[in-house]
């Protein structure tokens, strides 16, 4: 018999042994961290054959985890399959908990084999690992949680703790609504309870477009909303026509950090693994290809639960159908009193929508027949109901029925290819157009090419009207419930029901003026861009304004890739500073280096600002390899860019890209030439010049002089409203203030460097921080911290897909050996594994504690 001394639970570890080894010594630390007992077959001299050692072993543990890469394993003698599918296979009576390394070019046949027997049987979940770091942090938290659901004794004061969130609540995500829900208690009660039962992680909230899916799921969302560790995340998709950009949208929502090239799935992936949360996606229908990505990030996120909204199920099979009914009315056997038809929920919807636009509608007597009749007569359909009711600021419900009466006859339904109650509301959808005059509804058609809204002065320009006219379309469309209007602080925005839209697209496209629309549509965005450049104050308030506009930016360069290129590298180099400050620059270089393919069509001072963006970029996301063939390409073009300022710009791109190859020296001469000529230019680039010849003057140890720039990068951070320069200006002041011993100073540098807001601190100046902070703490003979502030840094890089900036890479490895030596390795590779685990909102916490005034 094989007993520990302490009878604690014993957990056997299966895997081939020398391709794993250091896997397996991460599993073996995860096990030991909650008190458990590691149980390891290892080959040696002993007195029993491997496999009666390891079988023995084996039946004497209490859970089972299973490690897979790429080898199958050995096989003994007498035997057919290897001892670890033997192992596998003896363990079905325990909990198990298997894992498999991606990627695993050479993985055997036999092993495959072995794996996609799994995935068919279906009867065990695995999860998918890339590091043995990553390894440790995911069976520690299954085990944890495999502890509290299998091995506790029930609830109470005794029972083990559920997993603790790695992010704290963020900001409501949820959409606020501005009408009530009526008739979904229900609905609402019903899902809720879906969402709460334990084998429950994906609800789809199907039916046809209209029928009130969103409005339910963000109700839903609302209750259960406190359940989650933070919170629920509504993701909105119906601007979305590509499966491949669905995962990079959720990224943006959860706050995952999308640089670099690592796939999206993972990214997300990482950054939900240790909480659970509740995403809302709304409107997959046009893109229910991602299913096989959803089903993926489900497998790989234990706490993660999905509320879906679509026209279609996903056909996975984690996924719970749930069909949205219409708001029915039922037959009648005799007229009933007033008040009752008053409650029922289809009416109350007419009455509450017919207020919205009669303040003093009410059901009467004289009106009841008419409203109930026109309820049913749309199938009670929300979308529909809604529409009819808008009508009441003209006709009454009486004259109202007999309208409806015509026009569904003379529209007849949908294609026979779309489901009935979909074809009921492509009926509802044309009459509400056919109430409209043909100028209307010419109207209505350009406008569907906008994507997720438009301004006044947009729909000015596609449409091809003046102004006044302009105003007096979109009221009367507003008047029929066609299109919505939102007034905030930037000023008005349109916009249009994804089921309008999508009847109104129909009609551009039949009309024939639809190529002409979609030009008109890409010049006004592009022209929107290129004729704004970067302003020299209120830069958050530009940025703003372009993330108002995003999807239609979107929907232009698009255009501009498949008619002409050639506007696009202008549009890049400006909209470069908006995806630096809003974290867009995955999406910027997928669209750059398509550009480059054709680069040859373009002119030389288009080639020039292709180059330039290219190559700043790279540096940004980590791309080595891109940023050294933009420096050929810059290289190439010295002399003979004919613009002064793309001259400066161009030689900033070198400064940036040359610390790759340790050209310390050249960088320092561009960035000190592109800073002269951008400042006799009065040129916002300049604020970058001034960033980067302090960032390298640091290099050299001319403090002084870095001080010197690094303050007036600083300064024209705040001329210019631009938190992203600030940050990183006052992360790198606090650095030569560490260095001088100004401890004081640093400490306050270092908390302004991250501001009040953790959701304003990007990836990357968050990085630069922690780096300061590892200094600061260094300094102050807390060598833990600093290695834990390192270990932050470098898991914040590793989760977005970054590199520390070329610049900056020689003094952190530096940083990083001084503090070794302070602790012995064991101390410092478990700080190091603790920081990497940090979220960024816990990364900031660290670096405000780090530098906290010392009482």
């Amino acid at each position: 018999m094989i007993r520990t001394p302490d009878q604690r639970l014993r957990v056997f570890v299966s895997s081939t042994l020398a391709e794993l080894a250091d896997e397996r010594v991460a599993v073996s630390h995860a096990i030991s961290a909650l008190h458990l007992t590691p149980v390891l077959f290892e080959l040696g001299a002993r007195p029993h054959p491997p496999r009666e050692l390891y079988r023995a072993y084996l039946a004497q543990s209490d859970i089972f985890v299973g490690l897979y890469w790429q080898r199958y394993g050995w096989i003994g003698p007498d035997m057919d399959i290897s001892g670890l599918e033997d192992e596998f296979r003896l363990s079905h009576s325990i909990p198990r908990l298997l894992y498999v390394k991606t990627p695993a070019p050479e993985r055997e046949p036999r092993l495959t084999a072995m794996i996609e027997e799994l995935q068919s049987e279906g009867s065990d979940s695995y999860r998918s690992f890339r590091s043995a770091r990553e390894l440790g942090r995911l069976v520690r938290d299954d085990l944890a949680l495999l502890l509290s659901e299998r091995f506790s004794s029930g609830g109470g004061a005794d029972a083990p703790a559920s997993r603790a969130s790695s992010t704290e609540r963020g900001t409501r995500s949820l959409p606020v609504t501005s009408t009530s829900l009526v008739g979904r208690e229900h609905d609402i009660d019903e899902v809720a309870k879906l969402l709460q039962t334990p084998e429950v992680r994906l609800v789809t909230l199907t039916g046809p477009g209209g029928i009130g899916k969103t409005r339910l799921a963000i109700a839903v969302a609302e209750k259960v909303d406190t359940q989650y560790d933070n919170g629920a995340v509504f993701v909105p998709l119906s601007s979305i026509a590509q499966s491949d950009l669905v995962m990079p949208r959720i990224a943006t929502a959860v706050g995952a950090s999308m640089e670099g090239s690592r796939s999206a799935v993972d990214v997300v992936a990482e950054h939900l693994a240790d909480g659970r949360v509740l995403l809302v996606l709304d409107n997959l229908e046009q893109v229910v290809g991602v299913a096989p990505e959803i089903d993926e990030l489900l497998a790989a996120c234990r706490g993660l639960e999905i509320l879906a909204t679509s026209r279609a199920v996903l056909r996975l099979r984690a996924e719970r159908d749930y069909p949205v009914g219409p708001l029915t009315v039922p037959p009648f056997s005799q007229w009933p009193p007033l008040g009752e038809l008053a409650s029922l929920p289809a009416v109350q919807l007419f009455l509450d929508r017919a207020r919205a636009v009669r303040y003093d509608f009410t059901l009467t007597d004289d009106n009841a027949s008419a409203v109930v009749e026109i309820c049913k007569r749309l199938d009670g359909l929300p979308l529909a109901i809604e529409l009819a009711a808008a009508r009441t600021r003209l006709l009454d419900p009486a004259a109202l029925l007999v309208r409806l009466g015509r026009s569904l006859d003379a529209l007849g339904t949908g294609p026979v290819d779309l489901p009935e109650r979909q074809r009921t509301l492509r009926a509802t959808v044309e009459w509400s157009v056919g109430l409209l005059d043909d100028e209307e509804e010419h109207m209505l058609a350009t406008l569907s090419v906008f994507a997720d809204g438009w301004t006044l002065d947009a729909a000015v320009h596609v449409a091809e009207v003046d102004e006044d006219r302009a105003l007096d379309l979109l009221d009367s469309l507003a008047g029929h419930s066609l299109v919505s209007v939102e007034a905030n602080d930037a000023g008005v925005r349109f916009r249009m029901l994804v089921s309008v839209r999508e009847l109104a697209a129909e009609r551009l496209a039949a009309s024939g003026d639809l190529a002409d629309v979609e030009r008109r549509h890409a010049e006004y965005f592009g022209a929107l861009v290129e004729n704004a450049d970067w302003p020299a104050e209120r830069q958050a308030e530009w940025a703003e304004r372009l993330q108002a506009d995003e999807e239609n930016l979107r929907v232009a360069i698009s255009w501009f890739l498949t008619h002409d290129i050639a506007p696009l590298p202008h549009i890049f180099r400006i909209l470069w500073l908006f995806w630096q400050m809003r974290g867009r620059m995955p999406e910027g270089r997928s669209w750059i280096d398509e550009v480059q393919l054709r680069s040859d069509a373009l002119d030389g001072r288009a080639h020039a600002e292709l180059l330039f963006t290219s190559g700043v970029t790279a540096v940004e996301v980590g791309d080595d390899e891109g940023g050294l063939a933009a420096l050929d390409g810059l290289r190439r073009l010295e002399g003979q860019i004919d613009d002064p300022y793309l001259e400066c710009a161009a030689l900033l791109a070198v400064s940036w890209i040359l610390p790759i190859v340790d050209d310390f020296d050249g960088a320092l001469e561009a960035a000190s030439t592109a800073l002269d000529g951008l400042r006799a230019q009065n040129q916002p680039l300049m604020a970058f010049a001034a960033l980067t010849v302090g960032m390298l003057e640091m290099c050299f140890g001319h403090d002084e002089a870095a001080s010197e720039h690094l303050t007036e990068a600083d300064e024209l951070g705040d001329q210019f409203d631009n938190s992203w320069l600030q940050a990183a200006a006052r992360s790198r002041l606090a650095s030569i203030a560490v260095r001088a011993g100004r401890l004081d100073d640093a400490r306050s540098l270092l908390l302004e460097s991250v501001g009040s807001d953790d959701a304003e601190v990007s990836a990357l100046t968050l990085t630069f921080s922690l780096v300061v902070a590892a200094q600061l703490a260094l300094a102050e003979g807390d060598a833990r911290r600093a290695t834990i502030a390192l270990g932050a840094a470098d898991g914040l890089r590793r989760q977005a897909g970054l590199r520390a900036w070329p610049s900056t890479r020689r003094g952190e490895a530096e940083l990083a050996m001084s503090v070794s030596k302070e602790m012995d390795a064991k101390a410092f590779g478990d700080a190091q594994a603790e920081g990497s685990e940090l979220s960024h909102r816990d990364a900031v916490a660290l670096i405000r504690d780090v530098a906290a005034p010392i009482a």
